[in-house]
């Protein structure tokens, strides 16, 4: 049985009934007093361990403590101590309670120091409000008690001195053993709660500061830029106490001072061991700031800092996740350089599919484009619309932030990563998911040299001129990108890796059989702006343009009157099939979205070859040519038939005031030499 099942029982066994003390039977046989057959057997024979009371419907049964015989009274003292002081006991030991918000309080309580206190000495803390409110309780009880029955209120706390008195060597509390010095540690209780129980030795402010000091200083000193081992960082101190060095805190110019380290009560400097500065450094809050200092946020990140916990979305394209990565194996470049290729990859969130990827020799803007691209492929080939958010990386898609990849362009939502935190990016998981499970399942060279033996690819080394040299087999880039392919392929179509909650289904199928109901629309004309090729083209004979040697045909011959005045002039974006075909492409002048052009499709113009495509293209390009006739037609019926013709009636056309234009060569010779210097003055 367990102790807390022994203690329940212990506080249990002890009850008056009808004047008498008695001990519960089941639990003399519990403590291994004396068993219930035994215990019958000497009732009747020798009438001992008389019953007071019968056990059933809740009750216990109880054995007259009085009919008890001296050898097994013994054996119940030795367990408990005598029945008569137990159940004195038991309605303090009844009201007795852990309080949570005491255990709370202690247990995070932070010294001016820093630290926290010992376990030992909060758990004593503990038990000393337990008793503190226990005491509260009773005397308010017993007062009230007293006073409805007429009796005096005198003498309580010192009844219950003697209580507390009497459980501390049980309870190993430590509140005062005088009545009077009880009674005022409860008022200072009630006055200032946990913190009175707090000992004053906790609180040197002196020894506090020095303290401090010290630990700030030994800690300084290990995130020096050489990273110090702990016996260095003692040597430095022990010269520093010395005289043998100086130490300068280089960001403000102060010059630490030994006189700061003086250990008053040793009449000495504060002297340290290897231990002490190894406590001081690997106390886990000091841990976690020295690598914030020694070490790179990648590091510190990993190891130390609180991280978000989340679950993935329930729909598939609710969110979509982004990341580069440089392929394993290696290859070499034009100047003979070995090098590593470079991939993009984006990812649905809900069922890990491979949604969209990219090839190249470097890492650049075009190959975050052509991943985008990629993926807008698959999505509008399947009918699948624009996902809801896209999580990125910064490195390579802040120059995109104010425009495409800017919230509501292309994704209603749009987040960017914390910088060196890969661990927040879903797509990091999803790589290392396909490295290590089909990568390596199905190509040689997977892994890297500081893993386990199943993870460390092979290395072969050769001497040569320049010493040792790892000797790494080399593929071409067409080969690497071929190997990729094919591992996505095999990634997206083998089962879902949480089975439980999508049985049978393939990554593949998850997405397409989970996708978001309130995906917006494909918009393929704004995604072709964005992320398409284009060309500069112009529009001919009102009816098409040319893009890589292609005829794209206006939808409606009334788009014309989109373009601006005078200008035939557009662009055309476009997005290439899978096997790099152009359907349709994208007009637009400037911003401004003029049409979408599907290929025109020319007919054989032989009847006796004609198929029904054939038809269907005539019939197509007549409907267009029709519309456009009838356009022109209609715009010249609403003209008018018009004719000019000189009025002949209208009176003389009255002379208009000629004033002469002042010449450069003398420009007031014309206002000197006239008649209005004459005449202004006449009006005088």
């Amino acid at each position: 049985m367990s102790n807390t099942a022994e203690i329940s029982k212990k506080y249990a066994i002890v009850e008056y009934h009808d004047g008498q003390l008695g001990i519960e039977a089941e639990w003399l046989e519990f403590a291994e007093i004396i068993t219930l057959n035994n215990l019958k057997l000497r009732r009747l024979r020798h009438n001992e361990f008389k019953n007071i009371r019968t056990g059933g419907n809740g009750r216990t049964s109880l054995i007259s403590w009085s009919s008890i015989p001296v050898k097994y009274q013994e054996l119940v003292i030795t367990k408990i101590g005598h029945p008569e002081k137990y159940e004195k006991y038991k309605r303090f030991k009844e009201n007795l309670k852990a309080d949570r918000k005491a255990i709370e309080f202690f247990a995070n309580y932070q010294l001016q120091s820093g630290k926290y206190l010992p376990t030992e000495t909060a758990k004593e803390y503990h038990t000393n409000a337990m008793f503190l409110n226990c005491l509260n309780f009773i005397s308010q009880d017993t007062k009230a008690r007293r006073k409805a029955m007429g009796g005096k209120t005198t003498g309580i706390w010192q009844a219950l001195s003697n209580i507390v008195n009497g459980l501390q060597e049980e309870y190993r509390h430590t509140l005062p053993n005088h009545y009077l010095r009880l009674k005022e540690k409860t008022n200072e209780y009630n006055t200032i709660g946990y913190e009175s129980l707090i000992h004053r030795n906790f609180s040197n402010q002196n020894s506090r500061k020095v303290d401090e000091k010290l630990e700030n200083l030994i800690l300084s000193i290990y995130i020096m830029k050489n990273k110090p081992y702990v016996t260095m960082v003692l040597d430095i101190y022990l010269e520093f106490l010395s005289g043998k060095v100086e130490i300068i805190d280089m960001s403000t110019g102060e010059i630490y001072q030994r006189s700061d380290f003086w250990d008053e009560k040793k009449n000495t400097y504060l002297m340290l061991s290897e231990a002490t500065v190894s406590n001081y450094i690997n106390n886990p809050k000091n841990r976690a700031i020295v690598d914030s200092k020694r070490n790179d946020a990648h590091y510190f990140n990993g190891i130390h800092r609180p991280h978000h916990h989340r679950r993935i979305p329930d729909f598939s394209l609710s969110k979509i996740s982004f990341d580069d990565r440089d392929l394993v194996r290696t290859m070499k470049d034009a100047s003979g350089k070995t090098v590593r290729a470079k991939a993009y990859y984006a990812y649905d969130v809900t069922s890990g599919a491979l949604i969209g990827y990219a090839h190249s020799k470097t890492k650049d803007t075009d190959l975050f484009i052509d991943c985008m691209r990629n993926m807008f492929v698959f999505l509008f080939r399947n009918n699948i619309g624009i996902p809801m958010e896209a999580e990125v990386e910064h490195h390579l898609v802040n120059l995109f932030e104010k425009d495409m990849m800017k919230a509501g362009v292309l994704f209603p939502f749009v987040r960017f990563c914390n910088p060196g935190n890969s661990q927040e990016k879903r797509a990091e998981h999803f790589i290392k998911a396909k490295k290590y499970g089909f990568e390596k399942r199905y190509n040689d060279g997977i892994g890297r040299y500081h893993l386990t033996e199943a993870n460390r690819p092979r290395q072969d080394k050769v001497w040569n001129e320049n010493g040792m040299q790892v000797k790494e087999k080399e593929y071409t880039y067409e080969e690497l990108v071929a190997d990729d392919v094919f591992t996505i392929n095999k990634y997206n179509n083998d089962l879902h890796p949480n089975q439980k909650l999508h049985k049978g289904l393939t990554r593949m199928e998850v997405l397409k059989q989970k996708l978001n109901k309130n995906l917006p629309e494909y918009r393929e004309e704004l995604i072709a702006r964005y992320i398409g090729d284009k060309t500069d083209t112009s529009i001919r004979r009102n009816q098409y343009c040319r893009v890589q040697y292609e005829m794209y045909g206006l939808p409606k011959i009334e788009v014309i009157n989109n373009l601006k005045p005078n200008n035939y002039d557009v662009t055309a974006y476009y997005l290439k099939s899978e096997n790099g075909e152009i359907e349709r492409v994208h007009l637009y002048q400037d911003v401004d979205f003029i049409a979408t052009c599907e290929k025109i499709v020319k007919y054989n113009e032989a009847t006796c070859e004609q198929t029904q495509d054939d038809l269907d293209a005539f019939t197509q390009q007549s409907k267009y040519v029709a519309g456009a006739d009838k356009m022109f037609k209609d715009g010249a019926a609403k003209l008018a038939n018009i004719k000019i013709i000189e009025n002949l009636n209208l009176p003389e056309p009255v002379a208009e005031c000629f004033v002469p234009t002042p010449t450069a060569k003398n420009d007031f010779d014309w206002v000197i030499n006239s008649d209005f210097e004459s005449n202004a003055f006449d009006e005088l």
